[in-house]
């Protein structure tokens, strides 16, 4: 059979509310509507972009559901800020996709990485800068040890995770800090099945006092050698193949 003459699959055309979604994003991306703008009224949108206020009413539902506008009655509805979108939605968004555990472990470690040589790097540069976050972090490292004394997991799966969270929140970068919160439960159970690997729960503790004192080496070189290893290890604790 002639190819051309083969049918073809429907197009399927958009649907209305789905073409207003896109359209509003576009505006909102482009910078014509910034966070704390007025967006025109739902008879207006709906004039400007020729479709019927029903679908207006839906977008902008939808879209304060998930936090990215808000309406205020006799106000108008306004753009919000990104730390306003629904941590819910974006975490769902990793959950339901067909990320693996190893692709996420691999993009936490990237940002991870570079919040931790930042820090070393100040930490060289001038050790009094960052002595409010070395102190924070022996405190929560003395957390984890309370909790591997006494036996209390969930409190060792929360010092593990505040940890980290300690080290990207050093670097004043909103968007890694977004990301972690986005992941919070995800990393949890990340971090509670590799702890359940430990055959020597001290070692846990052993291998984050050891990610502090390369820390404060001031070497990025010893830094980097001892956050890969951790990253390598709870890898290996989570069956997950390295090259």
């Amino acid at each position: 059979m002639d190819s051309s003459t083969e049918p073809l699959s429907p197009i399927r055309k958009n649907t209305v509310v789905n073409q207003v979604m896109d359209r509003l994003k576009e505006l909102i991306s482009s910078g014509v509507y910034k966070p704390g703008d007025k967006l025109p009224t739902e008879k207006e949108l709906a004039a400007q972009l020729h479709v019927g206020r029903s679908s207006i009413r839906e977008t902008i539902k939808t879209f304060n559901h998930l936090g990215v506008l808000e309406s205020k009655s006799a106000v108008g509805t306004f753009v919000r800020s990104r730390s306003s979108i629904s941590r819910e939605a974006l975490t769902w968004a990793f959950l339901l996709g067909e990320d693996d555990i190893e692709m996420v472990l691999d993009l936490r470690a990237a940002i991870e990485l570079w919040s931790y040589l930042q820090l070393t790097m100040r930490f060289r540069e001038s050790p009094d800068s960052i002595a409010p976050i070395l102190s924070n972090l022996k405190t929560i490292l003395e957390a984890m040890r309370r909790g591997i004394d006494s036996g209390e997991a969930p409190a060792v799966i929360q010092a593990d995770y505040d940890f980290h969270y300690c080290v990207i929140a050093s670097v004043s970068n909103t968007l890694f800090v977004d990301f972690y919160d986005m992941l919070r439960s995800f990393l949890l159970k990340e971090i509670e099945k590799s702890q359940n690997m430990y055959t020597v729960r001290s070692q846990i503790l052993a291998e984050h006092t050891e990610l502090l004192n390369a820390l404060v080496s001031g070497n990025p070189e010893t830094a980097e050698s001892a956050f890969l290893s951790h990253i390598a290890n709870i890898k290996n604790l989570l069956g997950i193949k390295t090259l």
